[in-house]
């Protein structure tokens, strides 16, 4: 069955790291996991794929084949995750700084799976957040297509961690926009 959990790009990516597939793979696919789409809009999807190198394509006659590219770009959830590493000792800090990062960014309260799409686990140390705070959230998911259990009640952190989460912010800009080579690689310490 199709979950919302994912976009439709994690769902084609995970169906094509398996094995190459043609357009119609795909559709099978996709329609096993709950998902219809018309076959012109799935193709015209994998060729913007392909022409952002998330995929590949290759022409076997008569049919276009796609796989799953090994250069792929990581997403703002997982690029987060492996910032906070940095930057956190243990599982529940580094969870504590995902939560705060995620909630800084979209000014609103983070469900816990939205922290584990970071790829971090440990418990996030804040507030519940209120009935009227987890209803706006859930709703703003709801409007993207993600489905949020009645179990997943938001967390509010209230710790300061504006330093690390501009380390991070830092951090994630310089990955998404490939700024590496204007940063100073040395610091130099006087003797």
């Amino acid at each position: 069955m199709f979950s919302p959990e994912k976009d439709l790009k994690e769902l084609i990516l995970d169906i094509l790291r398996k094995d190459q597939m043609s357009i119609s793979g795909v559709s099978r696919e996709l329609t096993s996991k709950g998902l219809k789409l018309h076959r012109l809009e799935l193709s015209g999807y994998l060729k913007a794929l392909a022409d952002l190198n998330v995929l590949k394509e290759k022409d076997i006659k008569p049919a276009k084949v796609f796989s799953a590219s090994t250069t792929r770009e990581r997403n703002l959830f997982e690029m987060i995750g492996d910032s906070c590493a940095d930057y956190a000792r243990t599982a529940d800090e580094r969870a504590t700084l995902a939560a705060f990062c995620l909630q800084k960014i979209f000014r609103r309260a983070v469900f816990d799976m939205e922290v584990r799409r970071c790829g971090v686990e440990g418990v996030v140390e804040g507030r519940k957040a209120s009935a009227e705070e987890r209803s706006e959230a859930k709703s703003i998911l709801a409007r993207l297509g993600y489905k949020v259990p009645n179990s997943d009640v938001p967390t509010i952190v209230e710790k300061d961690l504006e330093g690390p989460f501009l380390q991070v912010l830092a951090d994630v800009t310089v990955e998404r926009f490939n700024a590496r080579a204007y940063m100073k690689q040395t610091t130099q310490t006087k003797l």
